[in-house]
């Protein structure tokens, strides 16, 4: 069994040797590598950032208002402020 798949894959590695057909025709793109690459590296960060972004806004998990923990943080700041005592004097 493992023979076989083993000729299989060195008669297809001959194979695509002998017709320099390897790699996909990519020439129409042009010769200005970097660019291409950022270019592609670009589009891939933008399309998980579109899809992430899509994802939360299905799930409904997105901060809307962020009234109710500001409302509580008053509170505890009130309360702080109400429990600070006046300033004792020291025995001297």
């Amino acid at each position: 069994m493992l023979e076989s798949v083993r000729q299989y894959f060195q008669d297809w590695s001959d194979a695509c040797e002998y017709a320099n057909e390897c790699a996909p025709d990519l020439s129409f793109l042009g010769n200005g590598e970097p660019f291409t690459a950022l270019l592609f590296i670009a589009a891939a960060c933008y399309l998980a950032w579109a899809a992430n972004e899509a994802r939360i806004h299905r799930r409904g998990q997105a901060p809307t208002t962020v009234s109710a923990p500001a409302n509580e943080l008053k509170t505890v700041v009130a309360q702080m402020q109400q429990a600070q005592a006046a300033p004792e004097k020291l025995a001297a």
